[in-house]
């Protein structure tokens, strides 16, 4: 694919976020929707195909279920389309899926930061990133996100207090979990499974 094509995707990508925000969407139901989209399962296969021909109205209610005018424009360069050319950046520097981004620097917190790294290099964004990922692991995330306690996902999964404990601790724990307790924890929090692939 050449930079180009990489560039209009990152386009289409960014002016999603746009259509977010101006729609009144929550923002954890929208980066949930999108994470688990076929629009960004092509992105991280790097199958690109016609999907991202399509009119951002129709993709966007493809991914969301959200009905939108017509509007070639959506509003861009204003912190919500900022968040989404990172949050594509990000996912390329750092090979990370975008589930991950979105779990350890929610959509919020992206557009809370705007007026502090927008005119900075993009490196002190990864550095802030990769600081943030460092805070919490994605089992604590999970749990703080859907207000569940580990014993809540003991009872829901059979996963030992003692196993959880660890993929509390560290993530590397969770990257390593046998392919069953993964599958649950998937199951339980609804999330994408690309989430619990370490690059």
């Amino acid at each position: 694919m050449t930079n180009y094509e990489i560039n209009d995707v990152r386009e289409t990508f960014s002016r999603l976020f746009v259509i977010a925000v101006m729609s009144k969407m929550n923002f954890n139901s929208f980066t949930s929707m999108l994470s688990k989209s076929d629009f960004i399962n092509q992105i991280e296969q790097k199958k690109y195909n016609n999907i991202f021909n399509k009119p951002l109205n129709t993709l966007f209610f493809e991914i969301t279920g959200f009905k939108v005018g017509i509007d070639n424009s959506f509003g861009i360069y204003n912190d919500a389309y900022w968040s989404g050319q990172n949050y594509f950046d990000l996912h390329t520097k750092t090979n990370k899926s975008f589930a991950y981004i979105f779990l350890k620097l929610p959509f919020k917190q992206m557009m809370n930061i705007y007026t502090i790294f927008h005119e900075m290099d993009f490196s002190s964004l990864v550095e802030y990133f990769n600081k943030k990922c460092e805070e919490k692991t994605i089992l604590r995330l999970l749990c703080d996100e859907t207000n569940k306690s580990i014993n809540d996902v003991n009872k829901a999964t059979n996963i030992s207090i003692n196993t959880l404990k660890k993929y509390m601790k560290s993530d590397i724990y969770l990257y390593h979990a046998s392919f069953q307790n993964v599958v649950k924890i998937i199951s339980f929090f609804e999330v994408s499974h690309y989430l619990f692939v370490e690059s």
